[in-house]
C-alpha cells in the first residue's frame, strides 16, 4: 500500500500531530483546514457574537481562507483543488450563515462542482468559524 505524506509549506501545519494531507491510489485525503494565516501563524479573527454584527464578513473570510489553505495543500501535492470530489463543512454557525459559506464556496467551484456536506458543530478548534476538509483526484 502507496501512502504518502504531504506537506505544504504555504498551508498551516495540522494543528494535534496530524498531517496536512495524505495521498494513496490516485486521490488526495487533506485534514480539515482551520482559518489559520499560514504568513503569520494566526487564525482569522472572529467578533465575539457573530450574529450581532460583523459575522457574515467574518464567516466569508475565514471560509476564503480555509479554501486558499486547502488550495495550498493540493498544489503541493501535485493536484487542484478544482478537482475535489468531496469536501465537508463544520461550522458553529450553520444555521445563521449558510449562505456566506455558499457564496464563498461558489467563488472557488464555479463550475462542476464537488460533492459537499455543511455540518453544524457546537464549537471547533480555536473557536473558529468554519473548517474544511477534501478528498481531491490527483490527475
Amino acid at each position: 500500500m502507496e501512502r504518502n505524506v504531504i506537506f505544504a509549506p504555504d498551508a498551516p501545519w495540522s494543528p494535534g500531530g496530524s498531517s496536512q494531507a495524505i495521498t494513496h491510489n490516485g486521490l488526495l485525503y487533506v485534514s480539515g483546514q482551520l482559518p489559520i494565516d499560514p504568513a503569520t501563524g494566526q487564525m482569522l479573527p472572529r467578533p465575539l457574537n457573530p450574529a450581532f454584527g460583523g459575522g457574515d464578513q467574518a464567516v466569508s473570510a475565514q471560509t476564503r481562507q480555509c479554501l486558499k489553505n486547502l488550495d495550498a495543500i493540493c498544489q503541493a501535492a501535485g493536484a487542484d483543488l478544482s478537482n475535489a470530489i468531496k469536501l465537508t463543512i463544520y461550522t458553529p454557525v450553520l444555521i445563521e450563515f449558510a449562505s456566506a459559506i455558499d457564496r464563498v464556496y461558489r467563488e472557488f467551484f464555479t463550475v462542476a462542482p464537488p460533492a459537499r456536506s455543511m455540518i453544524g458543530v457546537n464549537v471547533l478548534q480555536g473557536n473558529a468559524l468554519v473548517q474544511v476538509d477534501a478528498i481531491v483526484a490527483i490527475v
